[in-house]
């Protein structure tokens, strides 16, 4: 589980930094598939989210905060 969290908050927050700089296509899978820009962008948010929300189950609040 781990794991699947740290692929999507390092997929989705670098993809999103990617597109946000207006970057390459770079590693980022998104960047590779074919959609609008404003939905790659809200998928790359939506993949950080997911990852966060991974980590906050397996590990809790007090883990995220320190």
């Amino acid at each position: 589980m781990e794991l699947i969290a740290l692929v999507l908050l390092v997929q989705g927050g670098g993809g999103l930094i990617n597109n946000l700089t207006g970057g390459s296509r770079s590693w980022f899978v998104l960047n590779y598939v074919e959609m609008p820009d404003a939905l790659r962008v809200t998928a790359y948010a939506v993949m950080v989210l997911l990852g966060l929300v991974l980590v906050v189950r397996r590990f809790g609040w007090d883990w995220l905060r320190g």
